[in-house]
């Protein structure tokens, strides 16, 4: 590896943290096709796993105190996992083109129409969604390994408080990694090489995580939602990418 290689991947690991820290997203997103470019798609979403998990640990962590507000979010969390399970099966035959046009009409909808969509968060309509929506943002982290533009659009739409968002996603997050993580263990895709760079990588990831976490205490609200909303459309626009040009 070169001294261009890493700075690019300090500088990406860095912009990946920042965003992680700020909103909750933005880690796999960012940091996958750089690290994919030095070493590889497959190794490069083994290595990006490690500081996943350390990120949303942290992140789930701070914001315990929020916590009592995923019990109304239960369906979604099992829905989750199940849909995460079943993704990992589907991967190989699923047809990559039409789910990434479903993905990004749902994500479309729920940013153009998602309070219309959902409507009032205790209301039949939205407890009908949530568990639809995990399932769906599952099999799209089983497939793709980002599940962001669903979920994230989903709590985009039900106007959580920027802490409450935070921690939400992260904790779906969190389950939604600890799945993989244990398929990657038990396929023994996790190399010692692999884990030393994912190791490694955690060093300007928590850096720019913490600064993130800082960030993010300074942002007003419309300010917060505008940083999802771009998250959100690069999210779309690079699944669009890896599924129709890459």
């Amino acid at each position: 590896m070169g001294p261009l290689q890493l700075l690019t991947l300090v500088a990406g690991l860095g912009v990946a943290g920042l965003a992680k820290g700020a909103t909750a997203m933005g880690l796999p997103l960012i940091a996958t096709p750089i690290l994919a470019g030095v070493f590889g798609p497959k190794q490069a979403v083994v290595i990006i796993t490690i500081p996943i998990v350390v990120a949303n640990t942290l992140l789930v962590l701070q914001g315990w105190r929020a916590l009592g507000l995923l019990r109304s979010l239960l369906p979604l969390v099992v829905a989750n996992a199940l849909g995460t399970v079943l993704g990992a099966f589907l991967l190989a035959g699923l047809d990559q083109r039409t789910f990434a046009i479903l993905i990004t009409a749902m994500v479309a909808a729920f940013l153009l129409r998602g309070e219309r969509i959902v409507g009032e968060p205790g209301a039949r309509r939205a407890k009908i969604l949530t568990p639809i929506v995990g399932f769906a943002g599952g099999v799209m982290q089983g497939t793709t390994s980002i599940s962001s533009p669903i979920v994230g659009s989903y709590f985009h739409a039900l106007r959580l408080a920027p802490r409450d968002y935070v921690i939400t996603l992260a904790t779906v997050f969190q389950l939604s990694s600890t799945v993989q993580v244990l398929s990657y263990w038990a396929l023994g895709l996790f190399t010692p090489e692999l884990v030393t760079l994912g190791v490694i990588a955690l060093v300007p990831m928590l850096l720019a995580l913490m600064a993130g976490m800082a960030l993010r205490g300074r942002l007003d609200p419309v300010r917060f939602r505008q940083v999802i909303v771009l998250l959100l459309v690069g999210s779309v626009a690079n699944l669009l990418w890896r599924t129709f040009v890459a």
